[in-house]
């Protein structure tokens, strides 16, 4: 009889844990957004962000602080040039995945930037670092775009999830206070 090594999972249990993704974004954002089970504890807002991101926000309180996470980005804006075209996208911006955020995620903000390989120029960037997902956003249309995605499912989810009155607060707004 062989023991049972640490590596033998048990049934069910998935082959392999994604811990971590990043997301990027650049140009114009579009999602088209879907609600399951209005209005009972059931209710699920759903957006099918860009080609291939699939979120499933399974209370408002989710929606809400992926928002809030997003837009702690702004102060980082400045340092994105002003008069920056949208990048044109690339293969690898949008893996395919499916997020479901089921609370707040933590989050943190950091601006970043890199020298081209040529060493001639700097690129820009800011992370959101929303546990666990990383959004690069890589243009200013990028971020006021997605925002105003994240912003109308926000906006939906206050209205039909069952926390909707307590996390309908926007958090794009300067006087936002994050409920407790």
């Amino acid at each position: 009889m062989t023991k049972p090594s640490n590596l033998d999972a048990a049934p069910g249990t998935p082959a392999a844990v994604i811990s971590h993704i990043f997301l990027r974004l650049r140009g114009r954002q579009s999602a088209d957004t879907t609600v399951l089970h209005a209005g009972t504890e059931l209710a699920t807002v759903t957006l099918s962000w860009g080609g291939g991101t699939l979120m499933r926000f399974c209370n408002a309180e989710a929606i809400a602080g992926v928002l809030e996470a997003f837009s702690a980005a702004r102060a980082t804006l400045m340092y994105l040039p002003a008069n920056a075209p949208a990048a044109p996208r690339e293969p690898y911006d949008q893996p395919s995945i499916c997020i479901d955020w089921t609370r707040r995620p933590s989050y943190a903000v950091a601006t970043r930037s890199a020298l081209t390989p040529d060493r001639r120029h700097t690129l820009r960037w800011t992370d959101v670092y929303a546990t666990p997902v990383t959004f690069q956003i890589l243009d200013r249309t990028a971020f006021h775009t997605g925002v105003e995605v994240l912003g109308q499912a926000h906006a939906i989810a206050a209205r039909v999830c069952g926390d909707g009155p307590r996390y309908g607060a926007d958090p794009t707004r300067d006087d936002y206070r994050p409920p407790r």
